[in-house]
């Protein structure tokens, strides 16, 4: 079923390579429509990912809603115990701190039959998941997608700091400054149906993702 707020299509990009590309069509589109949009373009374009595991050896960060929807109910931290059970959590350079999926031992995702080569939760699987085809996206698609997790990702560490501080036991890395991870507006009912694209985007990428 086509979406009337985003549109997913195929193009050509740089030297005669096929991928694909997204237009918003809609100032009230969501992160939601984003992701209808795009399941709608690989079910009726793309063949069935069952059965390859390309991507499920790669990085996967996480978000906010992506981690609110492996939580548990009745848990006292839920976005904790829901990080001990299903993220990784590394500092770099600068203090930056990155939470992505678990690995196994051999680097795939804990998610992975590696039998059938499938995810075993396909239905909750993190926006980076839902988002990624084995297909070259557009400039204005990569963009999108990086705002959308780097600020998911971003608004995962708040809340996590905002557990501890209600006390919680440790579990980012030492050092980190609440007043880093401000609330972020966008992201204030932790659903993907109620993050507007345009409230995320720069007004830059929002020109860009509006042109047909």
């Amino acid at each position: 079923m086509t979406n009337p707020k985003t549109e997913v299509y195929l193009l050509t990009l740089g030297e005669h390579q096929l991928g694909h590309d997204l237009r918003i069509t809609s100032d009230s589109a969501t992160v939601a429509d984003v992701l209808a949009a795009l399941a709608d373009f690989a079910l009726n374009k793309l063949a069935d990912c069952r059965g390859c595991d390309g991507c499920c050896y790669e990085r996967a960060p996480l978000t906010a809603p992506d981690i609110a929807a492996l939580a548990g109910s009745g848990a006292p931290y839920p976005l904790q115990e829901a990080c001990r059970a299903f993220a990784s959590i590394h500092m770099g350079k600068d203090t930056i701190v990155d939470i992505t999926l678990k690995r196994d031992e051999d680097g795939a995702c804990l998610f992975l039959n590696k039998e059938g080569k499938y995810c075993q939760n396909w239905q909750s699987r993190p926006f980076v998941c839902r988002s990624h085809f084995c297909l070259p996206r557009s400039d204005r698609l990569e963009a999108l997608r990086a705002v959308i997790a780097n600020r998911g990702e971003d608004e995962l560490i708040r809340l996590l700091l905002d557990e501890e501080a209600a006390g919680a036991p440790p579990l980012l890395p030492p050092g980190l400054e609440p007043n880093h991870y401000p609330p972020d507006p966008a992201f204030a009912t932790g659903e993907w149906e109620t993050i507007f694209i345009k409230e995320i985007a720069s007004p830059e990428l929002w020109q860009e993702l509006r042109k047909a």
